[in-house]
């Protein structure tokens, strides 16, 4: 099972916020949100494959359909609640996954900064190649070598806004993952092993919210095209941020959800 932990909320309530990370991270990503967010509703947080705390084994392959089922048995255990699944980036394409399976499971879906999948089987197959070689330098080279590079990449950028200290929280975090079984989430589901979930968007029945930072632009255009095949959607884009939204603007973050799932 897919190693998470319980908050219960401050007052008695059906309601749960499942939040699930994204790559080189784990679930203490969102460790900040847990007073704030526990005043209404109760918190599982889950280290996904390969990060964190998690022991799934190595010699299975983490794929789209293996990963769901375990988050699918995992939240059995939960069923009498009122579920909503949040998700960002790696984590919003796993939520997404799940959705699309068990909509029926969840009162609400919370995606932040994620996608449908890549589209066009050429740029599905250079993201693979991308995350291949991504992989290698994880299981030649020293993780912080992998890090120091991972935060150049333009998607993070807005980071360099944080305080010191958040900066300095989240490089360790980073580098706290093993290089092994990154190289191995990388492989097995990053975002060239994604399947293409665009035709599927509207299995999912439940209402959505979409959440992605202003100075994020691509994916302000993904949420937009996405947007259109729920059935019950809004898209909240949150001004002067970029791609790690709960990061970047936590309050606005924290209004957003609880204003979705106590409304």
């Amino acid at each position: 099972m897919l190693h998470h932990n319980w908050y219960p909320s401050q007052h008695k309530t059906q309601r749960t916020l499942v939040m699930l990370h994204g790559f080189i991270s784990d679930q203490t990503t969102f460790h900040a949100h847990i007073e704030p967010l526990t005043k209404e509703v109760n918190l599982l947080l889950i280290d996904l494959p390969g990060h964190g705390k998690d022991t799934s084994p190595m010699t299975i392959q983490w794929d789209f359909d293996w990963i769901v089922t375990q988050l699918h048995a995992l939240l059995l255990h939960f069923k009498a609640h009122e579920l909503y699944l949040h998700g960002y980036s790696m984590g919003a394409r796993v939520a997404l996954a799940y959705a699309i399976a068990h909509s029926d499971m969840l009162s609400g879906l919370i995606l932040e900064s994620g996608t449908a999948g890549i589209q066009d089987d050429v740029s599905r197959l250079e993201r693979q190649q991308v995350d291949q070689a991504r992989a290698h330098v994880l299981q030649l080279a020293d993780i912080e070598v992998f890090v120091n590079d991972w935060e150049q990449l333009p998607l993070f950028q807005s980071q360099r806004f944080l305080s010191s200290s958040e900066q300095q929280r989240i490089r360790q975090m980073r580098l706290s993952q093993q290089s092994e079984r990154l190289a191995k989430a990388l492989i097995d589901y990053g975002t060239g092993h994604m399947p293409n979930l665009w035709q599927k968007l509207t299995h999912v029945t439940c209402p959505v919210r979409l959440i992605v930072g202003e100075w994020d632009e691509k994916f302000v255009r993904i949420a937009y095209k996405m947007a259109p095949q729920f059935a019950q959607v809004e898209v909240h884009v949150v001004t002067e941020v970029g791609h790690t939204v709960h990061v970047e603007e936590c309050a606005k973050f924290d209004t957003i959800l609880l204003a979705f799932i106590l409304a």
